[in-house]
């Protein structure tokens, strides 16, 4: 951004919008807009948009943008705040007719500081006037930031619910922003400058930080720059305060200070070039340089003077020249075939008085001279002309005016009406008392007269009424911006107030979830330490581990089957309710081979026969000493073979009274077998 070059190059941009525009409207306003120099008109644009006004207002950076009514360019504070952060650093705002709703016609005030002013300025004379008052020192600024500027570091990537690598991913954006706030501050402790941080901590580093520094924006900028994109971002932004109308220092008196009038040669490129060349064929200025922006060529160019033309060397205009053309308004001159290498150098030979640098500043110079050459004959019919007729007129001016389009005898007559105008103030003329005869007449006069002044003060009264609806309005929406920041901040307050709430419901809720846990656990303990008793007894020999099933049915022993563990040779049995089944269960665990049976129910006669038949004794569940852990049980082992050898007794005696002799003799090599 350029600054600004001292007083002897403070450049005043005045604008007024144009009638039947609004900043309200939906379609785009038009302004009228003047760019001046130490009280010297330098170009002016009958009708620019919104945009381009910004736009030059960014390529000039004035140190003042003035108007006589602020509120055409800003119909409420956001938008104030919204424009003034487009604008470049060193520029304010300036309403020249007062403060708001205290305002004095432009017209008036323009006469008041000796500016002369006939009938109702046209949009164009309101911005000239603008100019030349705020030049003069007339005027408020209206100012909308402090010297304060926050800073903000937060993360740029919302992190989701993510996965194995989530918590990493979170560290590292986490430790960046701390990084980054660190570095921030040192950059800041650095400088000398004061500042206020608020930091939002997490397990991994900061998830946020708030840093109010007591320096204004542009000092900020040249210690931290900001960043959007990627794992965090930096925000820089100025604090907001109430606007305020700031008067002027005084500027300095215009001296009307006759401009000078130039044709600028451009070469464009990473090594750019200008040439200033006066509209009598002399070099007034050439140089060259790297990086040469367009906002420096114009900035420089202004300085010197007003460019009336524009050229280059090549037939194709470069769009470089063609946005410096729009910018600086004025024509812009290209050759109708490429110009010869050779020919640039017999130039640069014939101007042997002029230093060149190098090629580009060679091309530069070509492109000012081959523009000055085509315009040469144009120039020497207006100087014949200004000879024979011996017109008063500055010959620079009146070709520059020609060049923008103006005929010959409309630019002439401009310029003698220019020289003939008083700068004094113009003070009002009096209305002259004629006598009169008739008295009908005279009293007639004088009312016309009483209207006539009355009706001036009702428009101006009511032009000062439309400029306070227009500052309430503006106040109001100042207001109503300042009522939803509040409201923002406490809505966000309220949210977190809520999440805090919320956060201790659910700390409460873990803290009885891991009390139920404690005493699962306890209770788990518990068992683990009957089983681990039971187990240990196991081991030893003492106690035998029984398969528990809920009931003696086909579909539980097929459920228990299914989910749990199958039932093999060797197994012995405990059913819970042995009071369901029949036959047919008893031959679903006969064809399983299983050892034993233990009930703690009756048995229903049929199955308990069934099983008998099948040597499987069936134990009551007292008689062995029946033990359950959950859902394992245990009997006592030498109780449970004690219980076996009897029923094997019982079977054998009766196999020998029914002369079973079959029987019998499987009895005894089943009870060899378990001896053994």
């Amino acid at each position: 951004m350029l600054g600004l070059m001292g007083d002897d190059s403070v450049f005043v941009m005045g604008f007024d919008i144009l009638p039947s525009k609004s900043p309200r409207s939906k379609t785009s306003p038009k302004f009228a807009c003047v760019i001046m120099r130490n009280g010297a008109i330098l170009s002016e644009y009958p009708e620019i948009s919104r945009t381009n006004l910004l736009k030059l207002t960014r390529e000039i950076s004035p140190k003042w943008l003035c108007t006589d009514n602020i509120f055409e360019i800003i119909p409420d504070s956001k938008s104030l705040f919204k424009l003034v952060e487009k604008l470049p650093h060193e520029t304010r705002l300036v309403q020249v007719t007062g403060v708001p709703p205290r305002q004095v016609a432009l017209k008036r005030l323009a006469k008041r500081h000796g500016l002369s002013v006939r009938g109702k300025p046209t949009p164009l004379e309101s911005a000239r006037l603008a100019a030349h008052l705020a030049w003069l020192g007339v005027g408020h600024s209206l100012e909308c930031f402090g010297e304060q500027t926050e800073i903000k570091v937060t993360r740029g990537r919302k992190m989701g619910k993510g996965g194995q690598s989530a918590n990493r991913y979170r560290r590292k954006i986490h430790s960046e922003v701390q990084q980054m706030t660190r570095y921030i501050e040192s950059q800041l402790k650095t400088a000398g400058i004061e500042y206020d941080i608020d930091i939002r901590r997490s397990d991994f580093g900061y998830a946020s930080s708030r840093m109010v520094a007591y320096a204004p924006l542009p000092a900020i900028h040249r210690l931290v720059e900001r960043k959007r994109g990627g794992d965090f971002n930096v925000i820089i932004s100025p604090v907001r305060k109430r606007t305020e109308f700031v008067p002027l220092e005084s500027g300095p008196i215009s001296t009307q200070l006759q401009p000078k009038f130039f044709i600028l040669g451009i070469d464009p490129g990473t090594t750019a070039a200008i040439c200033l060349l006066s509209l009598d064929g002399r070099v007034h200025l050439l140089k060259s340089r790297k990086s040469f922006t367009r906002a420096d060529i114009i900035r420089l160019v202004y300085e010197h003077g007003i460019p009336v033309m524009v050229a280059t060397d090549v037939p194709r205009i470069p769009h470089f020249v063609e946005k410096i053309g729009k910018t600086v308004n004025a024509k812009i001159y290209a050759p109708s075939r490429p110009i010869p290498v050779a020919d640039k150098q017999e130039l640069a030979r014939e101007l042997s008085d002029v230093r060149i640098r190098n090629a580009h500043e060679r091309d530069a110079l070509t492109a000012a001279v081959y523009a000055y050459r085509s315009m040469l004959p144009k120039f020497q019919q207006i100087e014949h002309k200004v000879r024979e007729e011996q017109i008063a007129v500055d010959r620079s001016h009146l070709k520059a005016l020609i060049l923008k389009g103006m005929s010959m005898n409309e630019a002439i007559s401009s310029l003698v009406r220019e020289e003939s105008e008083a700068v004094d103030i113009v003070p009002e003329p009096d209305v002259p008392e004629e006598e009169l005869t008739q008295e009908r007449f005279d009293a007639i006069r004088s009312k016309l007269d009483a209207f006539r002044a009355e009706n001036r003060l009702l428009e101006e009264r009511a032009e000062d009424l439309e400029r306070l609806v227009e500052f309430l309005r503006f106040r109001e929406s100042e207001l109503t911006y300042s009522l939803d920041i509040v409201a923002q901040k406490n809505h966000w307050k309220i949210k977190s107030d809520r999440e805090v709430v919320k956060k201790q419901s659910e700390l409460k809720q873990a803290q009885r979830d891991i009390e139920a846990l404690r005493k699962q656990v306890r209770s788990l303990r518990s068992r683990l330490t009957q089983l681990r008793g039971v187990k240990h007894l196991e081991m030893r020999g003492d106690m035998l581990a029984v398969k528990a099933l809920e009931k003696f049915t086909q579909e539980s022993i097929e459920a228990y089957t299914s989910k749990v563990a199958t039932l093999k040779h060797g197994d012995i049995i405990l059913f819970e309710d042995a009071s369901g089944g029949g036959s047919t269960t008893a031959r679903m665990l006969i064809d399983r081979e299983i050892r034993a049976i233990i009930i703690d129910t009756p048995l229903s006669h049929l199955a308990r026969a069934e099983l008998v038949d099948a040597l499987i004794p069936v134990i009551d569940a007292k008689e062995v000493e029946l033990k359950r852990v959950d859902e394992f049980a245990f009997v006592n082992r030498k109780k449970f073979e004690h219980q076996l050898q009897e029923f094997m007794k019982r079977v054998q005696e009766q196999a020998r009274i029914k002369g079973e002799d079959r029987l019998v003799a499987i009895v005894e090599k089943y009870r060899r077998e378990t001896e053994h």
